[in-house]
């Protein structure tokens, strides 16, 4: 009969940021969904809520009823992150493991067959959950059954870790599940709540014929993989192995001209293999092994997805002119990321053999050339975002391919092109002005910290225009940007 490990982190995001934070773990901690007055507290620890406050609540609300609430955000991209080396780690204790689609801190192992290697379920599963503490600082709920659906049920609702012997205690252990703490929409929860139905127990008592026409596919769905009548898709958790290729040195080498054309020899078969499989090369780390020094890893980035070993060569010697080696080289790896290639479907709509007005392949590939000449942060782009503060306003992260120019709807309107500083320059003194606007107070921040600044349009005797303004905190005049 096959064995099904169902492992819940609860509140998995919110636990991804006190990893970050760990001297918050014992005081009141929430994660926000901004990190403004009016964001949401969308996840909250123990000290929090038995404080008093909910989910849902707004961060300027929950300040004034706790003012040493601790709570920030966390990026989509380390929850990610944190969840698929979770993974990883899961696969060292399972033949196959699984990753819900949708819902990060969920996982399932099949352990049919170590049944031979433990005598009991609970001397498996018990290191397995303090292991992933131990490791991750991740608590999770870990629950040891016979179908997969029912230990997520089990899992989803329950606090406490547990293996069933039997199918029939598995089945009653979910009948008693509250069905308002599953995974479901607000619209299936109050439809529950109307008809009475609280448990799994409820749900299973309804009939089958109808049931289409009364509940959501969601709702459906569940009944059927509660009752047994489906089961949930498997799709098995992959680890995607880089290719790579290495090579020893016999000798340190110091001389980037040599060290380019070792390199190209393991270049064109790491792109064969790549071709071999349907991939394309994304990015190329460059690791190189010092003699005595540390070791150095450099990443080549091209434009697009390619197999061109002329275009990668020529990055990756724009890359070696501008590296500085402390000490000789002593081993080479080059590890390729890839993905599956595509086929181009725009080129159908283009027509003829005349090339576009706007070349943005030429575009792309002058840009790979700044990163790997340069560097990954020579090449950045601004994104606006809402904020208090005009600092705060817009963030510089990289970007892998230039877009295509999209209309604007104010493309008639003029804008002013700024010399922004992000951190302000503090002026010794204001210059002389031919003309002066303002002030434009800007003050508040209580939420972080307090603040009250005067913002004024200069324009010098030097016919510069710049923007600067008074903090009346510090006493001191500071200069934001210049036009």
């Amino acid at each position: 009969m096959d064995r099904w490990a169902c492992i819940n982190a609860a509140d998995f995001a919110l636990q991804v940021l006190l990893r970050a934070h760990p001297d918050w773990r014992e005081e009141p901690a929430a994660l926000l969904d901004r990190d403004h007055p009016q964001g949401k507290l969308v996840g909250l620890n123990l000290a929090a809520r038995q404080a008093g406050l909910r989910s849902g609540m707004r961060y300027g609300e929950a300040l004034a009823l706790i003012p040493a609430l601790r709570a920030g955000t966390i990026a989509t991209e380390e929850v990610e992150a944190v969840a698929e080396a979770i993974a990883r780690a899961l696969c060292d204790y399972a033949p196959q493991v699984e990753r819900h689609e949708e819902i990060a801190g969920l996982f399932w192992l099949n352990a049919s067959g170590l049944s031979k290697l433990y005598p009991s379920w609970r001397l498996w599963a018990e290191p397995l959950r303090d292991r992933l503490m131990e490791r991750f600082e991740i608590r999770v709920t870990l629950v040891v059954g016979f179908r997969r659906a029912l230990t997520y049920v089990i899992a989803r609702t329950s606090r406490s870790s547990g293996a069933f012997d039997t199918p029939e205690a598995e089945a009653r252990a979910a009948g008693k599940a509250p069905l308002s703490e599953l995974d479901l929409s607000r619209s299936d929860r109050d439809l529950l709540a109307h008809l009475n139905l609280r448990t799994l127990t409820d749900l299973l008592a309804l009939p089958a014929r109808g049931l289409e026409r009364r509940l959501s596919p969601a709702l459906v769905e569940l009944y059927h993989q509660a009752r047994g009548d489906r089961e949930l898709p498997i799709r098995p958790f992959r680890i995607e192995e880089p290719t790579q290729s290495s090579q020893h040195l016999d000798y340190a080498e110091r001389d980037t001209h040599r060290l380019l054309f070792l390199i190209k020899g393991h270049l064109h078969p790491l792109l064969q293999r790549l071709e071999a499989a349907n991939d394309k090369l994304i990015a190329l780390d460059l690791h190189f092994e010092l003699e005595r020094h540390p070791a150095i890893t450099e990443r080549v980035e091209p434009a697009q997805p390619t197999l061109d070993a002329l275009t990668l060569s020529d990055l990756i010697r724009l890359q070696l002119e501008r590296l500085e080696l402390p000490g000789g080289v002593t081993q080479i790896t080059l590890t390729a990321h890839s993905e599956k290639t595509r086929s181009e479907q725009l080129r159908l709509f283009l027509g003829g053999d005349e090339p576009p007005a706007r070349d943005m392949e030429a575009a792309n590939r002058a840009l790979a050339r700044l990163r790997a000449q340069f560097g990954v942060e020579a090449v950045q782009r601004v994104r606006l975002r809402q904020a208090h503060l005009p600092e705060g306003r817009f963030l510089l992260e990289p970007f892998d391919a230039l877009p295509l120019p999209a209309p604007s709807s104010r493309s008639n309107a003029s804008h002013a092109v700024r010399r922004f500083y992000p951190t302000p320059l503090r002026l010794r003194g204001l210059p002389p002005a031919r003309d002066r606007e303002g002030p434009h107070t800007i003050c508040g921040g209580w939420w972080v910290r307090e603040l009250h600044r005067d913002y004024h349009l200069i324009a010098t005797h030097d016919h510069r225009l710049i923007w600067v303004f008074y903090d009346h905190r510090r006493h001191r005049w500071y200069v934001h940007a210049e036009f």
